[in-house]
């Protein structure tokens, strides 16, 4: 008598939520600081994400500021857009993360 393997009902994956679900979505837009200043970046940052909180609400963005190893010195970028996230640009952001391997943010505009 030969056994018979049952199939095992598939399950479906749990759905992705917070910090997941942000960094598992396309971007509608992506902004690359690569050769700027810190107040060329500013200006940048801030005008791009008040241009895709009216044209695209609720959509996800990228904002690439690179690691910083290509500074002569530190880094400032990446840490300047965070600050802009969370103060003169907050108004516009709904939730952001860092990049998976750094180097940007992912932001969801309001």
């Amino acid at each position: 008598m030969s056994k018979r393997r049952v199939k095992e009902a598939a399950t479906q994956p749990p759905e992705l939520t917070g910090v997941a679900q942000l960094l598992s979505e396309m971007p509608e837009a992506t902004l690359d600081l690569h050769g700027y200043t810190g107040p060329q970046a500013r200006l940048r940052v801030r005008d791009f994400l008040t241009t895709h909180s009216q044209i695209s609400a609720g959509s996800v963005v990228h904002v690439i500021t690179g690691k910083g190893s290509g500074s002569k010195g530190r880094g400032v970028l990446l840490e300047l857009t965070r600050g802009l996230l969370e103060g003169e640009a907050a108004n516009h952001v709904d939730e952001y993360a860092g990049m998976l391997g750094g180097g940007g943010w992912v932001v969801r505009v309001k």
